[in-house]
């Protein structure tokens, strides 16, 4: 027993050491930030979102910083909400998302015709008449508003552009991780166990 004991010792320290010299490569190339730096990024992006559209939630700029990575990884604003801790977060989520810039196809699709939604308002009609004029509430009216205005300035002001720049360094360092341990570490496992076992 105590020979197949120092095999797998051994084997443990060659896997080891084989992790020890592909960390210090990705450190050397420096070209991928760590998750650490990840986040630290998207918060301080969220942070200069706050201070220049004034953004107002009861949503942290950490649980904000949340938002962004967890709607470029495809959850709805209830599975987001659910992710920090309160269901009912979901519509606090979703005006938070697009105060971020942070658009789905739905919320593009307004239930009038947007022409004559841009029309009214820029014969600076009130909410109330706009509201008559297409036949919907007026909070509808406001909610839209809102979101054609966030619109406009996602297209002037380039923000998802940066969020995505950042969250592209994640997804590489994700895949990297993944084919590392799927192919080059596994492979040295299973290498190295045959051998043992031989």
């Amino acid at each position: 027993m105590s020979g197949r004991t120092d095999q797998l010792r051994d084997l443990v320290l060659k896997i080891g050491a084989t992790t020890k010299v592909v960390e210090k490569q990705a450190t050397r190339h420096g070209s991928l930030r760590g998750s650490g730096e990840i986040e630290q990024a998207l918060l301080g992006v969220v942070r200069e979102m706050i201070k220049q559209y004034n953004i107002q939630t009861k949503l942290t700029p950490e649980q904000l910083s949340s938002v962004v990575r967890l709607f470029y990884k495809g959850l709805s604003d209830t599975e987001i909400a659910e992710q920090l801790g309160d269901r009912a977060l979901n519509k606090t989520v979703s005006r938070a998302r697009i105060k971020l810039h942070l658009f789905r196809e739905t919320d593009l699709k307004p239930p009038f015709n947007k022409d004559d939604f841009i029309r009214l308002a820029e014969a600076n009609r009130s909410v109330k008449d706009m509201a008559e004029a297409l036949r919907v509430a007026p909070s509808t009216i406001s909610e839209y508003r809102n979101i054609f205005d966030s619109q406009k300035a996602s297209e002037r002001d380039g923000y998802t552009k940066r969020f995505m720049e950042i969250l592209s360094d994640q997804d590489v360092s994700e895949r990297m991780v993944t084919v590392h341990t799927e192919d080059g570490l596994q492979d040295t496992i299973d290498t190295d166990y045959e051998a043992a076992e031989a």
